[in-house]
């Protein structure tokens, strides 16, 4: 006989930090909720951290950048609202980024996405060479354009895994690690709850918020995401001066700086099969490619590498939504960006939970476009 578990207001299934994003801010509208997660939660599939919802330098689906945005405004606030509940700093840094071009095609390409950026009224500066290289002195001579965004920014991603759950567990989430979602069971038209590794969780609200989806749970919806490979480097660049204060991106690869000295570089996504860690051709492309922003890179040692899972969906949105069956929802496909997306993500499912109208129309993200 499958052992009974508490049941719950809400079940959140998820590792990641977009499911302890939600979990949480159920929490907070006084819902009794469970986190499940296979398992450590709050993990981010990656050590990144930027927070840009403005420095791209291709052209973004509108419906992404509409989101993007809505996180980006209320970051800066959720950020330090979990820094104040928990007393564990993230490491925020709102210096702003920096988007750079340095060839012709890179140049249109963030032309481009410019103009989109621009019929949104997002604020950012037109810098010469000379400027940009002013405020980045280790930025190449050759550099042909530079755009600044003085609202985006960098924060630790491990650091704020952690602190999502330390709040969400003073909330009262019962976070349960370790824990496999098995099926979703169904009743009357809705869903009353999950059958786990652990036991039967009696739920009116599921909300499956892993990074890949719902995929391999009995019951959910089938979603056609895209696994993507990224790679990336923490190089220790602490005795060099001019390194890097701000966040920069190129077409080819995002530095992200850390206070303690370091530089973590991540790469673009590839469709390739995923590996357990980045090839030896794609370190070398990734320091080539670091090299042609910073030429003194090379001086910096290589401290750590790896390589992150990213899930997306075709089309680049973000999958968040009601699936069809009363009480089941959907929160997956965010690629690299789990971290910017957390506040957005959690206001938009929770006001969909509570039966509110969200700050943004869910329609775009529906799970339905893609194969529910």
């Amino acid at each position: 006989m499958t052992r009974g578990l508490a049941p719950a207001d809400a079940v959140v299934v998820g590792g990641g930090l977009v499911a302890a994003s939600v979990a949480l801010e159920l929490a907070r509208r006084d819902l009794t909720v469970d986190l499940l997660s296979p398992d450590r939660a709050g993990k981010p599939s990656a050590p990144g951290g930027p927070v840009a919802a403005q420095a791209n330098v291709e052209r973004l689906p509108e419906a992404f950048a509409d989101l993007a945005l809505l996180s980006r405004h209320l970051f800066s606030d959720w950020l330090s609202a979990l820094e104040e509940e928990t007393g564990l700093p993230c490491e925020y840094d709102e210096r702003g980024a920096m988007t750079v071009a340095l060839d012709d095609a890179e140049e249109v390409l963030l032309d481009r996405a410019l103009d989109a950026q621009r019929s949104r009224a997002v604020h950012f500066e037109v810098l010469e060479p000379e400027d940009a290289r002013g405020r980045e002195p280790a930025l190449a001579a050759s550099l042909r354009a530079a755009f600044a965004f003085p609202r985006d920014g960098v924060a630790r991603a491990g650091r704020v895994g952690r602190a999502l759950v330390l709040a969400a567990r003073a909330a009262g989430v019962r976070v349960r690690e370790g824990v496999d979602v098995r099926a979703v069971a169904r009743g009357a038209g809705r869903v009353t709850g999950v059958e786990t590794s652990v036991g039967f969780l009696p739920s009116e609200v599921v909300v499956l918020a892993g990074a890949a989806g719902p995929d391999g749970v009995e019951g959910a919806p089938r979603l056609s995401l895209e696994p993507t490979s990224r790679p990336w480097l923490r190089l220790e660049a602490g005795s060099d001066p001019d390194r890097p204060g701000r966040l920069l991106v190129s077409r080819e690869v995002s530095l992200v700086p850390r206070r303690d000295g370091t530089l973590l570089v991540l790469g673009r996504g590839s469709r390739e099969a995923v590996p357990a860690g980045p090839s030896a051709g794609s370190v070398a492309e990734l320091l080539s490619s670091v090299a042609r922003m910073v030429p003194a890179a090379p001086g910096w040692v290589l401290r750590d590498l790896g390589a992150g899972v990213d899930f997306a969906a075709p089309d680049g949105v973000p999958v968040l939504g009601e699936a069809g069956e009363g009480g089941l929802l959907v929160a997956a496909g965010w690629g690299g960006d789990d971290l910017l997306f957390c506040p957005a993500a959690a206001a938009l499912l929770a006001d969909l939970v509570m039966g509110r109208t969200p700050p943004l129309g869910a329609s775009p993200f529906s799970p339905g476009r893609i194969g529910v």
